[in-house]
């Protein structure tokens, strides 16, 4: 009876976040248009920090053993499903992370937020990019450097997790988790780029910037 409903409203909340993706990006990449903003990127640690994060990841899978990481990995995944299922009201039920068989949750129910979470939030980095707030001033600056080494990390863990037989992508339909995710991915890292002090992200113009492309759309619409 409720399924419509459900579906419409996911469909709503993955529209809305890939328009606000959109504004952020708009607001945030104002400066790569200048010369200068280019010079500053390509001079940028906190850029070449992500590249070496990635990069010691790739070397370390190429190891003759295997990655020694790909539990580490695992693990975050599976926690990222249970920490947003828990903030989403669907908290686990079961937990585990093996080398050998993966990992696998079980939620006390099952919503979009949850199953896609682990391919849009590097959960890792997020704790350390908070943990930046309270550090002293003088470790403050590693910290952000850490945090920019765990999302070269984590982008080496999307890149490998991210395939057509993904089951997660199966639960809520690939083309929906595709939708979702192109517009919680970009948000969720300049969240955590801001949150770390990497990066000004100004989210006020970019809500604004997002509710009127919203109007916009709607007006277009409405006068077909």
């Amino acid at each position: 009876m409720l399924r419509p409903v459900y579906w419409i409203l996911r469909w709503l909340l993955a529209l809305a976040l890939l328009s606000l993706m959109v504004a952020v990006i708009r607001v945030t990449g104002a400066f790569l248009k200048s010369a200068e903003g280019w010079a500053m990127l390509a001079t940028s640690a906190t850029l070449w920090t992500m590249v070496a994060g990635f990069a010691a990841r790739w070397l370390l899978a190429r190891l003759p053993g295997g990655d020694p990481l790909e539990l580490v990995d695992t693990l975050e995944h599976e926690l990222t499903h249970a920490f947003v299922g828990t903030l989403t009201f669907a908290p686990p039920v079961a937990l585990s992370a093996t080398l050998r068989d993966g990992g696998e949750v079980e939620l006390k129910r099952s919503n979009p937020l949850a199953a896609l979470a682990p391919y849009c939030l590097p959960l890792y980095a997020t704790l350390l990019a908070a943990l930046t707030l309270i550090l002293r001033d003088d470790w403050a600056a590693y910290g952000r450097l850490a945090v920019a080494f765990l999302l070269g990390s984590f982008a080496w863990r999307l890149l490998r997790e991210f395939h057509f037989g993904q089951s997660d992508f199966r639960a809520y339909g690939f083309v929906f988790s595709m939708v979702f995710i192109a517009g919680a991915l970009p948000l969720s890292l300049l969240g955590i780029a801001d949150l770390a002090g990497l990066i000004d992200t100004a989210w006020r113009d970019a809500l604004h910037l997002s509710l009127d492309q919203g109007r916009r759309v709607l007006g277009t619409l409405t006068h077909r």
